[in-house]
């Protein structure tokens, strides 16, 4: 002891400097590069985890989706069997065009079939290989135990409607819904064959690291699509089934591989990603042998080097964590901006890149919701209905016979101005000028067809006829006050319908003094308007179109209300904004 002291006296300031510098900073400098170390490692794991999740979950919710707009095409479907009647040679082959202008109009749709409860089916792009009855079929059977509800089936084997061409049973999967019989159609199920080329565009568009990969199962955990992969069918079924949002660990041939799933409520299929752990190990070890090569020459300039460690490589993580929380409250806009080409700012690159991603299936699925969006709109158009032009120009069949020819003329003139405003160059917004000669053509057809028995007003004032509004909102109400209230009555009856500012809206109010809604079906249809959507199940939809397409065009408060008393009157009053008109 005596000669170390002796020997820390004898030797120079600089060296004393050196030495303790060294001791002093080189436990710090452990300490830190530990520290460091696994922080990066913990925190890449998480990152990779993170990345996997995300990324499966947005397949998963862009799955869904797309399985999502199929429905509503379904349902389109299902809505145009009582328009088009089928059972007719003329509706059939009407309903046979319609499924053939569906598929054409998205690839991924490889075949539909309607089946009906008779045993009889009509469709496109597929057929039928054995007369097996079709209720007898675990589609059918699975489609009738929905009740309505959609129906999804994850193999096509053995059936005995099949694809037409260039399909197998194991390249596509099916979707299924029942309806009901009604005076125009038996009840039956609407069948469509959907490929697996969809997932594959989905699957695409994302990256699971360089290495990872993702499969789809269904709710038994078989396979319903997966890439040529062998590592799949090592697999089993528990990892793939696990809890939903969880990441598993499971070892193959001594690899381990991280397994994360994301089960679909929509659908009850899981997508499950696949990440060999390589890919962060991998990163991790560079890491390592960074900090090892730091340790080693920051010993001459320690100071220097345990400064450009902290700052190279804690602030990178810490940034990264900071840009990873902002992500988690939302703000999608945040991206790394390090130029670094070491881990850390690989890692800030895929965070970026993730990011990009993740932008991108934002705006698809906006647009996608847009289209859908034009798409109800468009269907929300379709008020002409056939049996008013069969009606109407039997009703000219029998003037030509028994009037003179000006007759005729005006009724065809009120028939063509109809045809005219409906069809609107394609628009759908006209002014309420247009909107109330619509209307009184239909009224005027009506009237010469009923007579005595019908009766109308109109009450709108000329300051607002430049209001912009959908069109063909007042016809419907118009129809329903006919059939639904003045036939009803003996004697005649009289429709009225009047516009009126209120406050900072617009009122249209169709009134008739017809049979009226008794107390239980006007809290019905009252509870019904005041929970939008599923149009096509509610009582007497032609009001609830209306009604969802001004709160999908205005929002929810605007609308429509009704009030009723029995054997006296009814009203449909329609709420507008009143600022929505075009320059004078």
């Amino acid at each position: 002891m005596a000669g170390h002291c002796g020997l820390w006296r004898r030797m120079k300031f600089q060296d004393k400097m050196i030495l303790s510098y060294f001791v002093i900073a080189l436990i710090p400098l452990l300490l830190c590069s530990v520290v460091i170390g696994s922080v990066l490692v913990s925190d890449t794991k998480k990152t990779a985890y993170l990345h996997t999740s995300q990324v499966v979950n947005q397949v998963s919710e862009s799955l869904d989706v797309y399985i999502g707009s199929v429905e509503k095409l379904i349902d389109y479907v299902i809505l145009t069997q009582d328009s088009l009647a089928p059972e007719t040679p003329a509706g059939a082959e009407m309903t046979q065009n319609l499924l053939t202008d569906l598929m054409d109009s998205s690839a991924e749709i490889a075949g539909i079939t309607i089946a009906y409860a008779d045993d009889s089916c009509t469709g496109s792009g597929m057929r039928r290989t054995s007369r097996d009855l079709f209720a007898d079929e675990k589609w059918y059977r699975i489609a009738e135990d929905q009740n309505g509800a959609l129906g999804v089936i994850s193999t096509a084997v053995g059936r005995n409607i099949v694809t037409n061409i260039n399909y197998s049973a194991d390249t596509i999967f099916s979707l299924v819904k029942s309806f009901p019989a009604t005076q125009q159609h038996e009840a039956g199920v609407v069948l469509f064959d959907i490929r697996h080329d969809v997932i594959e565009q989905l699957s695409s568009r994302i990256s699971i690291g360089e290495e990872g990969f993702f499969f789809v199962v269904d709710q038994k955990g078989d396979i319903v699509y997966t890439p040529a992969n062998p590592i799949v069918l090592r697999i089993d079924k528990q990892s793939s089934t696990a809890k939903s949002g969880t990441v598993d660990t499971l070892e193959i041939d001594g690899q381990e591989y991280s397994i994360s799933n994301v089960r679909s409520s929509y659908t009850g299929w899981r997508c499950v990603g696949v990440l060999p752990n390589t890919e962060f190990s991998s990163s991790t070890q560079r890491a390592t042998l960074v900090l090892a090569l730091t340790i080693l020459t920051s010993t001459l300039l320690v100071t220097f080097g345990a400064l450009w460690t902290a700052s190279s490589v804690t602030k990178p993580i810490s940034e990264l964590r900071g840009l990873m929380s902002a992500v988690e409250k939302g703000d999608f806009s945040v991206r790394y901006q390090g130029n670094s080409e070491d881990e850390i700012g690989k890692l800030g690159k895929n965070f970026n890149h993730m990011l990009e991603k993740i932008d991108e299936l934002i705006q698809q699925l906006y647009i996608e919701k847009q289209s859908k969006l034009e798409a109800q709109l468009k269907n929300l158009q379709e008020q002409i209905k056939p049996h008013f032009l069969y009606n109407t120009l039997d009703t000219i069949s029998w003037m030509a016979r028994d009037h003179d020819a000006m007759d005729v003329v005006d009724l065809v003139d009120a028939l063509t101005n109809m045809f005219r405003i409906g069809l609107s160059k394609g628009k759908d917004y006209i002014t309420l000028r247009e909107e109330k000669t619509h209307v009184t053509n239909y009224l005027y057809i009506q009237k010469i067809r009923y007579q005595d028995k019908l009766r109308y007003e109109i009450d709108i004032p000329e300051d607002y006829d430049s209001l912009i509004v959908p069109k063909l909102i007042l016809q419907p109400l118009v129809e329903n006050a006919i059939y639904h209230g003045i036939k009803l009555k003996r004697g005649g009856g009289t429709i009225r319908i009047v516009g009126r500012p209120v406050e900072n809206a617009f009122e249209l109010c169709v009134c008739d003094d017809g049979a009226g809604v008794d107390s239980e079906r006007l809290a019905l249809l009252r509870e019904q308007l005041a929970s939008p959507g599923d149009v096509q199940n509610k009582v007497g939809f032609g009001l609830f179109y209306i009604a969802e397409r001004i709160m999908l065009c205005y929002g929810s408060e605007y609308g429509v209300t009704i009030d009723s008393i029995k054997n006296v009157e009814t009203s449909v009053t329609i709420r507008l904004p009143l600022q929505n008109q075009e320059e004078k």
